[in-house]
Order: C-alpha cells, then structure tokens, then sequence
C-alpha cells in the first residue's frame, strides 16, 4: 500500500467510515417507507428520494478508497466533499441557532416548547462536530505536504511521458456535478420540475413557459458540464453566467413581497398539504433567508474565477 501519513489514513478513514454509514441509514429509511408508508402523494416519494440520497454515499466510498490508493482527483474531491459537509452543517448550525434565540428573545417569531430546548441544543452539538471535522479535512488535504504525497505517486522517474492536456480536477469535479445535476432533474422532471412554476427575479411565469424555462436550464448545465470537460473556452464563461444568473434570480426573488405567494403556488402545485409540521419553518428576514442561500452558489463562481486561469491554460495546451 502506498505511503500515506496518519493523517490522511485517518482522514480517508472517516470519509469512508461516515459514507458506508450514510448509505445504510438512507437504505434503511427507505425500505421502512417502503413498507410502512402509505402510498399517497407526497409520501411516496420519500421512498425513492431516500434511495437517491442512499446511492449518493457511494461517492464518499469512492473517494475514500480513492484516497488509500493515492489517486490524486480523490484529494481534490476530498476537499469537495469537505467544502459541501461545511456549507450544508454550518447552513443548519445556522438555522438552529436563530430559532434558539428566538425560543430566548422576541423578533423571529419561533415557538418552541421548552422541553424541545435540549435536544436543539445535542442536535446543534452534533452539527457543530461534523463542522469542525470537515474543517479539519480541508486541513489536512490542503496542505503542501499531503499535496506532496499525491503528486509523487504519479511522477515517473524515468522519460517524461507526454499526456493530453485535461481539464483541472476542481472543474472536471464540477463538470460533472452539472451533468448528473441536469440528469436528476430530467428523472424528477414528472414529479417536481414539470408541475411547479418557474419563478424569475420578481415575475411568476405560467406552466406552459415554465416548463421551456426548466428544460432549457437542463439543457444548458448538460452542454456547460460537457463543454468544461472538453475544455471549451466558451464553456467557463456559460457555466459562470448561468450560475450568476440564478444567483441574481434567486437572490431578488426572495426580497420580492410575492415569493411567500410562489411558495404557496409550488406547495398547491405539489399538493403538498400546507398542515404539515414540515411546513411550520421559522419565517426568517428576507435579507437573511436570501443571504444564506446565495452563500453556496456565490462560493462556487468565486471557486471558478480562481481557477479560470489553470482551466485557460489547459485549453491553450489542448490546441
């Protein structure tokens, strides 16, 4: 087996320890709907949503084994699933702090029983030590030294052999999250995207538009994604646009006084009834709801502007 330091093992260790166990509790919630649930819309859904999440694990798993067998993509994509375990635990310590304090003080409107105080606080707990395990991944794999262990696998000390140019590991990584991202929605295409309307910047569109305007976004994340691992130059500069663009979108939508009118539409569009406890989220500002959101996608096309630069040369070597 190559040699890694501790660390890493460790590191690699967790990731695959924690997929094996993401997969197995998404498997199990599946099958216990399956079984138990009761086959009326939108229960049934839980069913294959839970398989979906299920199979998603599998990539932790191969990262992990990737990772023991010092293949340098499955450093960079450790650092992915690092930065998407941050993003999505520091989003939900996030949410539980704010509804903490409004079950303390008055101005975000939360009612929560106080016997409940204690398990926000083991479930805040729990968030807060995935955080920091996910900070200490991108330690350990950002540094020179692990970089180091990856990259001398792959040298040869004989000849240099001459390989074609290929596209940077964090844009090939995604590349290909926009393709299965554009797939996905194709599969939820009768269940979700073709039954919900579209909303852009401030203005609600009908279903007969709507569905033009999701099929066109599957489209352009499918041919972006494939352009980007062809090194496409015109590729990075679509991908940036299109994730700009629903950036923007999103953002002002939800600063609209209708977006609380949208949401409505979407649930009734669903039926989705509006009594369900799921359905009783805190009603935070809009600044912040909005904010939030932007957080990740706002990330991603800085994430592309620092890599623009690797990526054009990559394409200029390629002609």
């Amino acid at each position: 087996m190559p040699n890694l330091t501790l660390s890493v093992r460790i590191a690699a260790g967790l990731i695959l320890f924690l997929s094996v166990l993401h997969i197995v509790f998404w498997a199990v919630l599946a099958i216990a709907t399956h079984s138990a649930g009761p086959a009326t819309y939108p229960t049934n859904l839980l069913f294959p949503i839970s398989c979906v999440f299920s199979v998603a694990g599998l990539f932790g798993v191969f990262v992990g084994v990737g990772i023991f067998r010092v293949r340098p993509w499955a450093r960079v994509a450790a650092l992915m699933v690092a930065a998407i375990v941050l993003m999505f635990f520091g989003c939900r310590i996030l949410v539980l702090a704010l509804t903490l304090v409004g079950l303390f003080g008055p101005g975000l409107g939360v009612e929560i029983p106080t016997t409940s105080k204690t398990y926000f606080i083991c479930m805040g707990l729990t968030y807060f030590s995935v955080f920091l395990l996910a900070i200490w991944w991108i330690y350990v794999f950002s540094r020179k030294s692990t970089a180091a262990q990856f990259s001398s696998a792959t040298s040869t000390p004989a000849e240099t052999i001459p390989k074609k140019p290929s596209c940077p590991p964090p844009i090939a990584l995604l590349a290909w999250l926009m393709i299965i991202s554009s797939g996905l929605s194709g599969l939820s295409w009768p269940l979700i995207l073709g039954r919900i309307p579209a909303m852009l910047f401030i203005h609600v569109f009908s279903m007969a538009t709507s569905k033009w305007i999701w099929a066109a976004n599957i489209v352009f994340f499918l041919i972006c994604g494939l352009g980007l691992l062809k090194l496409q130059r015109w590729s990075y500069t679509g991908t940036i646009a299109l994730h700009a663009f629903w950036l923007v979108s999103m953002f002002v939508s939800q600063m609209s006084p209708s977006y609380q009118l949208y949401l409505r539409l979407c649930l009734n569009a669903l039926e989705i009834p509006q009594t369900y406890p799921e359905l009783s989220l805190p009603r935070f500002s809009p600044w912040l709801t909005a904010i939030v959101s932007a957080i990740p996608t706002a990330l991603l096309i800085v994430g592309l502007f620092y890599y623009r630069r690797s990526f054009l040369k990559a394409e200029e070597a390629g002609n």
